[in-house]
């Protein structure tokens, strides 16, 4: 991703890279001192500088300075200066004069930020400082998106990541761009952040085994690698783990071929999960086409959906079989849901801790069901099945939990929408975009740990 696309606008009308001011109205690069937090270290003093990232001017760069010692931990308050703080990013005390991006913020807008650092003596909270984000782009390409909230107070609070063409884009629950590049392949169909927050992967499609490529760019948009090692026959999806990602791979030539299940780190190292996805299960005719996979932190496995056998499949990081749910015909039926009602076109989905179970499909109307899994005795309940009036898909569909309880579904390649329902199946928000989408991913905050 060479591009990350769009102008950098000033702080407060002039260059990007201007100092922050104090929250007193005091004059840019004015250095403000610190207050001694309830119980915290008398006299104390923070003193903070920001600036814009000249490719993203809606990502904020602090550094700052104290006379706190032994600093043990520290964050950073935002909001809109008309609103107060309600966003938080933590600040890696390793980072030269604690730098921190500031991410989330709308084009155009004045925030407010303070830093909190704590010691053995105390926490120490600083004045509050203005921040003015810079423009959004203009250029063609940047999608439009049109939010309907039918449901304010059950309305989920966050961040979508998702991507259309060549467009990888954060909005907020809003529907406001608040991060966008532009990716080096004309079809991206999953963006991921990294596990610790700090880069953003996007992967081409590739269905035809012809195009692949992984890219990588850091949040500030000036760090970037186009078609990474070892990922040229990745495809349709990837998901992020500890260090890396991990994704699907042709291992043939042409469509429908064998795959393999890889991690890569960020330094490049490979490593096989998975040689050949037959291993695990069947297909007609020796024929895959897996497009969705999520990595289950909580026993380190994955979860794979396949078009052909109309199924997904869970494994473990070692790349042994746990369960099939769906298909038919299972390399071994002990390890398989029998009792299923029949789907097609399935792909993106989302596995709970609590063996809860949401997945789309498509090839026509979009359709989301949920099924709680009992996994020791190989069982399924079924529970929502929202399957509304008018959304169309033809692949590329996606579901997703929400911390709320919510259900996210985004349609995919089709009428270019993002529905967010409620536990009953009740419209709480609708995102309308014009042209088709990738996978989506929401996020409740922009920093640490996808949702898994």
């Amino acid at each position: 991703m060479a591009d990350a696309g769009g102008g950098a606008a000033g702080v407060g009308g002039g260059a990007a890279g201007a100092a922050a001011t104090s929250g007193a109205g005091g004059a840019a690069g004015a250095r403000a001192a610190g207050t001694a937090g309830s119980g915290g270290a008398l006299g104390c003093t923070i003193t903070a500088t920001a600036a814009l990232a000249p490719a993203i001017p809606t990502v904020g760069i602090v550094t700052f300075t104290t006379d706190v010692t032994g600093i043990s931990s520290a964050r950073i308050e935002f909001g809109l200066a008309s609103g107060g703080p309600v966003m938080t990013a933590p600040v890696d005390l390793t980072q030269p004069g604690y730098r921190t991006l500031l991410l989330g913020m709308r084009g155009s807008s004045s925030y407010a930020f303070r830093i909190v650092a704590t010691s053995g003596a105390g926490t120490c909270i600083s004045p509050d400082y203005t921040l003015v984000t810079g423009d959004v782009p203009s250029r063609s390409g940047i999608p439009t998106v049109t939010t309907t909230i039918v449901s304010p107070v059950a309305h989920a609070n966050g961040f979508i990541v998702l991507s259309m063409a060549r467009i990888v884009m954060i909005v907020d629950s809003s529907g406001a761009l608040v991060w966008w590049t532009i990716g080096p392949s004309s079809y991206v169909t999953r963006a991921h952040m990294s596990w610790d927050g700090k880069d953003m992967y996007s992967l081409t499609g590739n269905p035809s085994n012809s195009n692949g490529g992984v890219a990588r760019i850091s949040m500030e948009g000036t760090d970037a690698e186009n078609n990474l090692s070892g990922l040229s026959k990745a495809h349709h999806d990837f998901t992020a783990i500890p260090g890396g990602i991990a994704a699907m791979l042709w291992t043939g030539n042409g469509p429908d071929t064998p795959n393999a299940l890889v991690e890569r780190s960020k330094d490049g190292t490979l490593t096989t999960v998975l040689a050949d996805f037959s291993a695990v299960y069947s297909t007609e005719q020796n024929d895959f086409h897996p497009n969705a996979i999520h990595y289950t932190p909580w026993d380190d496995g994955y979860t794979i959906s396949d078009l052909i056998p109309r199924a997904f499949v869970k494994v473990t990081r070692k790349g042994a079989l746990v369960w099939q749910f769906g298909g038919g015909n299972p390399k071994d039926p002990s390890k398989f849901f029998t009792g299923l009602p029949p789907w097609t076109h399935n792909h993106g989905h989302h596995l709970l801790a609590d063996g809860t179970f949401a997945f789309f499909t498509g090839g026509g109307s979009a359709r989301i069901q949920v099924f709680t899994l009992d996994v020791a005795n190989l069982t399924a309940t079924r529970g929502l099945d929202y399957h509304p009036a008018g959304p169309t898909s033809s692949a590329l569909g996606d579901a997703q939990f929400l911390p709320n309880g919510n259900i996210l579904m985004n349609v995919g390649e089709g009428s270019g929408e993002i529905h967010e329902i409620d536990g009953a199946g009740q419209l709480v928000a609708r995102y309308q975009l014009a042209g088709n989408l990738g996978y989506s991913e929401f996020r409740s905050s922009l920093y640490g740990p996808p949702p898994y």
